[in-house]
């Protein structure tokens, strides 16, 4: 009996691909889906445990003759390719030739599979049709190199055999991956519709009261800066809607890059928005909020029509302090954009509660 007449072991194997590549790719798929473009360590550990799986199925293999074999070793090389990009395949190669002997006559098969995949980018173009085309020229391939080594006419009926579980694997695993891809994107799609402005691209309403009921179950202390563009409706009355959607995209720009990667940034409605910082330092939010201040009032709001809008905003500054009700937190806030808006515009006030900033300290080192 041939390995590949065990059902089992066909079934085993296959599970095995799945699952491993299944799990790496959820894994990998944080705020957005794991793809070819994702961040390098990505992509490099996806190839890693795709080569961690051609290892283990090395050891079950279909013996022809002479030391040449088969086994589904292609497989996950394969997948890592089409859905991780040419760093994922090239690292998946590199993982087997190194711990399979290197330089050896196996190994350089391989590299003539992979390297036509890799020159042509199968995974900028990856479909069905691409897909199954690209396993019907390596089965013909494996055939007639496997025919220059061992007589057809004796092992007619395993080759063919194999060839048709390999193909039947790989398509079973990549159909599976492909869907899990296609849900995936439908999920963070969903997800950023729900919690992202659709205007400024930047977090919504419901996104800014979840972060702070976060900060609120978990005890945090954080900065609050709220801000209001001074002047607005003046923009719309005299450039139109268009012209102030524009401006507060340009907005939204500009407090992104003006905070630092563990900041949150959002819409909270109209023309308002609030900035999260994981500081709580008095300090710090004097200096963040500033900032802002400085470069929405230096900054060239330019129009659709070409008109250019020179505009200020006012901002308030205080505290998120465990056990404050989120409601008050904010209010509070909102009291010191009130004061700065009332107090001449084109200013930072900070609240009454920014002098309780040490009181932070004790829940920190508490957690």
């Amino acid at each position: 009996m041939t390995y590949i007449a065990s059902i089992s072991a066909f079934y085993s194997d296959t599970c095995i691909i799945y699952a491993t590549l299944s799990l790496s790719y959820f894994a990998l798929s944080k705020n957005v889906p794991f793809s070819s473009q994702s961040e390098l360590w990505r992509r490099v550990l996806f190839g890693v445990l795709a080569g961690l799986v051609v290892l283990y199925l090395n050891q079950d293999r279909l013996e022809l003759a002479g030391g040449v074999y088969y086994s589904f070793g292609m497989i996950p090389m394969i997948l890592a390719t089409f859905f991780g990009g040419g760093v994922s395949g090239v690292v998946c190669y590199l993982v087997s030739f190194f711990f399979t002997g290197g330089f050896t006559l196996d190994n350089l098969f391989i590299a003539s599979i992979i390297l036509p995949l890799l020159l042509s980018a199968v995974w900028r173009k990856k479909s069905h049709g691409v897909f199954y085309l690209t396993i019907g020229i390596i089965a013909l391939y494996r055939i007639a190199v496997v025919s220059t080594q061992v007589k057809l006419s004796e092992l007619w009926t395993d080759i063919l055999l194999y060839q048709a579980a390999a193909a039947l694997c790989l398509s079973i695993c990549y159909h599976a991956l492909n869907f899990k891809e296609r849900h995936m994107h439908a999920f963070f799609s969903m997800r950023n519709k729900a919690t992202t402005d659709s205007l400024t691209n930047i977090n919504n309403r419901a996104s800014v009261d979840y972060k702070m009921m976060i900060q609120h179950a978990q005890r945090q202390p954080c900065g609050l800066i709220m801000l209001d563009l001074d002047n607005f409706k003046r923009v719309n009355d005299t450039y139109g809607h268009l012209a102030g959607d524009s401006v507060l995209v340009s907005l939204g720009g500009i407090l992104q890059d003006s905070v630092r990667n563990e900041d949150f940034v959002g819409r909270y409605g109209g023309e308002e928005f609030i900035v999260i910082t994981s500081s709580y330092d008095p300090q710090h939010i004097g200096a963040v909020a500033e900032r802002i201040r400085s470069k929405v009032e230096s900054f060239h709001f330019k129009t659709d029509d070409g008109n250019e809008i020179r505009m200020t905003i006012s901002i308030g500054t205080s505290l998120f302090l465990p056990g404050m009700a989120v409601d008050k937190a904010i209010e509070i806030t909102d009291e010191a954009l009130y004061d700065a808006k009332h107090g001449g515009k084109n200013r930072v006030v900070s609240s009454r509660l920014m002098q309780l900033a040490p009181l932070g300290d004790s829940f920190r080192q508490g957690s």
